[in-house]
């Protein structure tokens, strides 16, 4: 009898999601239909997908790595295993290495796609399309927080030196203000480096969380604008907050011209996603970045080296070696057994998303025809009833963003057109080889033998 294995995961406690038991009896009527076993069961409540450390899923590791016998292991979505897609592709990688087949429930592997390269990559755009998802939901946080932010609200859950959280409202902590303070003073005089200033409050009897000023404490405090009354806000911006600034604007902006006068600007701020991953077709050594400028010394310009001495050498362009790239990887993608693949899981989850869009349309006109009867029967005057409309319109608007957009997300998906899409990718490529000609002859992703470059 065939060996078969199912794996359950919910992060939180929460009844809209799929719940444990619903995974294991999906899960258990299709190995049932399948294989006429019932699998041995791995289960995680409560347990997010970014922790490693997750008591069930080291037992099926354990359990998946002590055979080489042909096996078949059941769940509900990928991401029930990991969140994270290097991961996922690590453990697709292992299940291949011991015969194990997975198979996911809602997300089937598209029919015909044998090669382990085929169902890698497959598995990595669902992946990123999840990571479209979860944009989603990041942009609904996002507009929850606007409100706090629109009233100076501090929405971090980080206090920093200087200040204490009483009661929801940011402090003074009047010693340590003092201190704050006394730092952008002698700071501004120019007189005063980082470490000759941590000894000098010290001398004075200031003190950091109980400890003497250390070099990485009068960092921290001159580099945070919250001392001038400003928020930084990370992803969501800056913003004035509601509490009593400790020093003046033009103190921190003083401290920050200082500051600048003394660094050293870096000049090469490009990315090379292809750093340490081109073999030199020489020597076999890893290409590392470099810049060159050209004859008229108005435009730099970028290439992968070879920096071994005694090696005749080889200068490839960054930027037409990492397009070349990037059309292999589109045409890979675009494979029929992938791209049908994906257009039909793309297809069932926009059916779901107008399936919500719907509902939600309901629910929104049902809310609105109740608001106009409390009106109707003299629970809330005409004033009440248009500001209550108003403010729900308003909150509706920015619940979701629109389907139309999220299809667009996926048809640059599918063509590969959003650059955080090519650099997802292009981080999952682990060797390229070059001809003498500065031609890719050889693409290898993370985890993989088989050469993508090799037309089926």
């Amino acid at each position: 009898m065939e060996e078969v294995y199912s794996y359950d995961r919910t992060s939180v406690w929460d009844t809209q999601k799929v719940s444990n038991d619903a995974q294991w009896e999906i899960i258990r009527s299709r190995s049932l239909e399948d294989t006429e076993c019932i699998p041995q069961r791995f289960s995680e409540r409560g347990k997010s997908g970014g922790n490693d450390d997750r008591p069930a899923l080291k037992k099926l590791i354990i359990e998946i790595r002590s055979s080489y016998i042909k096996r078949k292991l059941y769940v509900w979505r990928y991401d029930r295993i990991f969140r994270e897609t290097q991961k996922a592709l690590e453990f697709v990688e292992l299940c291949h290495k011991h015969n194990v087949e997975i198979i996911s429930i809602s997300e089937p592997l598209p029919e015909g796609s044998s090669s382990l390269a085929l169902k890698t990559m497959f598995v990595q755009l669902l992946f990123i399309n999840a990571s479209m998802q979860r944009e989603t939901i990041i942009e609904n946080i996002r507009n929850g927080l606007a409100y706090k932010r629109s009233n100076g609200d501090y929405i971090s859950s980080a206090i920093p030196f200087g200040y204490r959280l009483i009661e929801g409202k940011i402090i003074q902590n009047e010693q340590e203000a003092k201190a704050v303070k006394r730092l952008f003073e002698l700071y501004a005089s120019d007189d005063y480096g980082y470490k000759r200033l941590a000894d000098k409050l010290t001398e004075e009897g200031y003190l950091f969380n109980d400890h003497p000023f250390k070099v990485h404490n009068i960092w921290n405090i001159l580099d945070k604008s919250i001392y001038y009354g400003i928020v930084k806000g990370g992803t969501f911006g800056e913003y004035k907050g509601n509490f009593e600034p400790i020093i003046s604007e033009s103190e921190f902006k003083k401290a920050q011209a200082i500051r600048e006068s003394r660094n050293v600007t870096k000049v090469n701020r490009r990315e090379y996603p292809l750093r340490k991953k081109i073999i030199c077709p020489y020597c076999g050594r890893r290409l590392s970045p470099t810049q060159r400028w050209n004859y008229s010394k108005t435009k730099r310009l970028h290439y992968y080296h070879c920096t071994k001495r005694e090696c005749s050498g080889i200068y490839v362009s960054a930027t037409k070696t990492e397009n070349m790239l990037l059309k292999i990887l589109k045409r890979f993608v675009n494979e029929d057994v992938i791209y049908q693949g994906i257009i039909t899981e793309i297809d069932s989850q926009m059916k779901q998303l107008i399936k919500k869009e719907k509902q939600k349309d309901q629910k929104n006109a049902q809310s609105r025809r109740e608001i106009v009867k409390q009106f109707e029967d003299g629970i809330i005057t005409l004033d009440e009833m248009k500001d209550l409309l108003s403010s729900f319109d308003e909150s509706q608007s920015k619940q979701t963003i629109p389907i139309e957009n999220y299809r667009t997300q996926l048809d640059q998906l599918l063509e590969l057109r959003k650059q955080s899409i090519q650099q997802l990718l292009l981080d999952h490529v682990e060797v390229v080889t070059v001809q003498k000609d500065k031609k890719i002859d050889g693409v290898f992703l993370q985890g993989l033998s088989e050469n993508i470059c090799i037309k089926k």
